[in-house]
């Protein structure tokens, strides 16, 4: 068989490590899937919609720490896939977009379905291209992987016009570039020692960097406990630290609770690692306080683009947050008394993420639910989120340890749930995968419990059904009482919806029937969907305020 361009692309992918990519097949890229075709050591995951393949790939990176791979036609494939490329933009993942493009000699002449990527995505990509002669494409996808995982990581869109990618080549050689992993020099160290060692009242804000990195973990644990340091995670980076340690501080979601912000008001010095310090982790721009009496701040991040750019920066080092960690480690840190800075610090985070099962309500089934999870959860169960107020739940009444993890979006892209529940099934089946999800966003990608249950993954879906778009309907219930405008969903029956997929389907409608239903989810071996049923106004504030 003679060797084509599209045979490269394929060793390219094998020589990146590449074991699995999502897609939506087109017929812009049928050499590549026949390239692909019988490949030991890589999957291809046929999905059902373009926007579900990308959001499963952000979560594949975010296990993996290594970029993701989405495939999908021009046009209507590319535009469908731009919530995930959105998400790996927001959220610093490394993603790989390639796109089977319009014929070399139709480019440029508005063929069917042509669209141009670095106009669409300029803003939002970290690069894109197009392959025009053969002799590039071993070089450009190499570059791709590169651009995705360097610096801040991110999306990169390469396309990949039909006629090229079965032109006839001499056969020849994958390439591979390198990624820079940046070190923090000795002055740089000795400078961060110096003012952890000044501060009283110092706090760590650490995001998604190393999110994939187990040895980062307790490498985190080691120099929260030897320099004692109250550690808080970015938003839905809460299996970063274990959420059982006295240190953990908590999540810094959405809405910040008035103990944290108050708790971050006394800090003296702010230390940012392996986060570029967005809104949602620094409080809307407030943390570190710029004015009167500013905050101190030590910013660590491996891109020097994200160190400045918000804040007035005591000092910033340009440094993977592991690489930093560790080096802080080999420094012996200075005989200093934080106890009652860290008892406030306890003190802050049980008053956040406090939940005391007893005195959940009847009337909050989901929140009963959360403690038949609490019961059944495993070491290393992986849990996903979707977008939604439903979520709170999540996020304080389940406690993390070293070998859980968390997929979600923090840019709160509704349809992350299942999709995401797909990547850690296929990446880890052998482990609890438990998808959490609002009845809005379940319909958005729930599709793809077809291709769960395809492969056969162990993947138990929550769906939390308040008939309405929730998170939306509390601002509007805020700002506008009494006038509920598009906020209403009329939904279809959720677990006779998963029987006809093919999956188990369950409902819990009360309180007292919640430990028995989720009992019996989790017992089903294969995909199923636990459908709870909430009310549609019961007050989130009040049902979580009284689980404290």
């Amino acid at each position: 068989m003679p060797f084509r361009v599209a045979d490269l692309l394929a060793d390219s992918l094998a020589l990146h490590g590449v074991q699995r990519a999502f897609s939506v097949p087109g017929e812009s890229f049928l050499p590549l899937l026949d390239a692909l075709h019988g490949r030991e050591n890589f999957d291809l995951v046929t999905c059902r919609h373009e926007g579900s393949a990308s959001l499963a790939a952000a979560a594949d990176a975010r296990l993996t720490g290594t970029p993701g791979v989405v495939m999908v036609s021009r046009g209507p494939g590319l535009a469908n896939a731009t919530i995930g490329i959105h998400v790996a933009s927001q959220e610093a993942l490394p993603l790989v977009v390639l796109v089977g493009q319009v014929d070399l000699p139709n480019l440029g002449r508005d063929a069917v379905q042509e669209i141009d990527a670095a106009r669409l995505f300029g803003p939002m990509a970290k690069w894109t291209a197009r392959i025009h002669l053969a002799s590039q494409a071993a070089e450009t996808l190499a570059r791709a992987f590169s651009t995705a995982a360097s610096g801040t990581p991110g999306p990169v869109i390469v396309e990949l016009p039909e006629d090229l990618l079965a032109q006839e080549i001499p056969q020849c050689a994958a390439t591979r570039f390198g990624v820079a992993r940046p070190e923090p020099s000795a002055q740089a160290m000795d400078d961060a020692a110096a003012l952890l060692a000044q501060a009283e009242r110092p706090v760590l804000i650490v995001g998604g960097e190393a999110c994939a990195d187990g040895a980062f973990r307790q490498a985190l644990v080691a120099l929260s406990e030897a320099w004692q340091l109250p550690v808080a995670v970015t938003n839905k980076n809460q299996d970063l630290f274990p959420n059982t340690h006295p240190h953990w501080l908590g999540q810094l979601g959405f809405f910040p609770s008035a103990v944290h912000t108050a708790l971050f008001a006394r800090a003296d010095l702010v230390v940012g690692i392996g986060t570029r310090l967005g809104d949602v982790s620094t409080q809307g721009f407030t943390v570190p306080r710029q004015s009167p009496d500013a905050q101190k701040l030590l910013h660590v991040y491996p891109d020097a683009g994200a160190i400045g750019r918000h804040f007035d920066t005591t000092l910033g080092v340009v440094s993977t947050a592991r690489a930093f960690v560790e080096a802080l480690l080999r420094i012996t840190p200075p005989s200093i008394d934080r106890s009652e800075w860290l008892r406030a610090g306890l003190h802050a985070r049980e008053a956040a993420h406090g939940w005391n099962e007893a005195r959940v309500p009847a009337q909050d089934v989901l929140g009963h639910v959360i403690n038949a999870v609490r019961g059944a959860m495993r070491e290393d169960t992986i849990l996903t989120t979707d977008s939604g107020n439903f979520a709170a739940w999540v996020h304080r009444a389940l406690r993390l340890g070293p070998s859980n993890r968390l997929l979600g979006s923090a840019c709160g892209a509704m349809g992350m749930g299942v999709p995401a529940g797909l990547a850690a099934g296929l990446r880890h089946p052998r482990r609890q995968v438990i998808a959490f999800c609002g009845d809005g966003g379940f319909l958005m990608s729930g599709n793809e419990l077809a291709t769960a249950v395809d492969r056969g993954i162990d993947l138990k879906i929550v769906v939390a059904n308040n008939a309405s778009y929730g998170t939306i309907r509390s601002f509007q219930e805020r700002s506008y009482p009494g006038r509920v405008s598009g906020t209403d969903l009329r939904n279809p029956d959720f677990a006779a919806l998963a029987r006809a997929f093919g999956a188990s389907g369950h409902v819990v409608r009360h309180a007292d029937e919640a430990a028995q239903v989720m009992a019996e989810a989790l017992a089903v071996r294969g995909p199923a969907v636990i459908e709870v049923r909430c009310a549609t106004h019961y007050a989130l504030a009040d049902s979580l305020r009284s689980a404290l």
